[in-house]
């Protein structure tokens, strides 16, 4: 600690034992053993049962504690860490008869997987014959969700798969400064005329302040195909409103932008956007739209 006074290491006795990241390694009789290891700080708590997520999302819960006490403990540990997950889960609301049902069928599974681990030449050629399912995410709402599987049951090539509603991430924000409405990406966006209710959406995976600039600057472009912003500030000498964009969607992913933007584009009342900007969006839709 002389070396330098802004360096200062500290000591902790160990008592034989070393704790890193989820394995604390004990030495005994020159032999190294593991247990698995929680911070004091661990609160216990896991996804709620009664929590509205899948079935499936609480069985990987059970699962995932299962795994942690056969792989990161020694197997003389297994008993206690067994007895902790079991408490875990109690006071995360889990009836009793799933958790010993769900942990016997993982143990017997790890089992079968241990015994044939000498079979891998065959699970290779086996694994070839295998459909490849594509999944599809969807979030999950009780009842509704289920109905939708239904369809989804038919289809030989696709299989759902479910992500929660509401996430932390939603609830607990990063206190970050708030980004300039003009450095945002990855938008769908409405410019709106200065001079009349005609409004044009479009999207953009560049930042905003980049697209714009290319929208205002067109109108000086030496080219014969005008854009419609350009077509509009030539036929009636209006100008457009450049400094308020509104932002009306963000979202990184370009499909589901797209699909954004169309339906932004469906809700104008004056629009200037192209017959042709909605013509992938699926007829499914138009019932969103009758109240418009």
């Amino acid at each position: 600690n002389n070396y330098h006074p802004r360096l200062q290491f500290t000591l902790e006795v160990g008592n034989n034992r070393l704790n890193f990241l989820d394995v604390t390694l004990i030495k005994n009789n020159n032999f190294i053993m593991y247990d698995w290891y929680q911070k004091p700080t661990s609160s216990g708590r896991y996804l709620n049962y009664f929590s509205q997520h899948h079935f499936t999302h609480k069985i990987g819960v059970i699962v995932s504690l299962v795994d942690r006490v056969l792989h990161l403990s020694h197997p003389m540990y297994h008993e206690q860490n067994f007895d902790k997950i079991i408490k875990i889960l109690i006071q995360n609301g889990y009836p009793l008869k799933l958790i010993f049902d769900t942990i016997k069928r993982r143990i017997h599974k790890k089992i079968d997987i241990y015994k044939n681990s000498n079979k891998i030449n065959n699970n290779d050629n086996n694994s070839n014959n295998k459909i490849k399912y594509n999944y599809f995410t969807i979030p999950y709402i009780s009842n509704m969700s289920n109905k939708i599987k239904n369809y989804f049951n038919k289809c030989d090539t696709f299989k759902l798969a479910y992500k929660g509603i509401n996430r932390l991430d939603r609830i607990v924000k990063v206190q970050k400064d708030k980004l300039q409405t003009m450095l945002h990406s990855n938008v769908v966006y409405k410019i709106s005329c200065g001079d009349c209710d005609a409004t044009y959406v479009g999207q953009t995976k560049r930042t905003l302040k980049t697209r714009i600039t290319e929208h205002r600057n067109h109108i000086n472009w030496n080219t014969q195909q005008k854009s419609v912003i350009t077509e509009h500030r030539l036929n009636f000498s209006h100008e457009f409103d450049w400094d308020n964009v509104e932002i009306l969607d963000e979202e990184i992913n370009l499909n589901k932008r797209l699909i954004s933007e169309m339906l932004h584009i469906h809700r104008q009342k004056n629009s200037l956007n192209v017959q042709t900007d909605t013509d992938l969006l699926d007829k499914a839709y138009d019932c969103l739209f009758t109240n418009y």
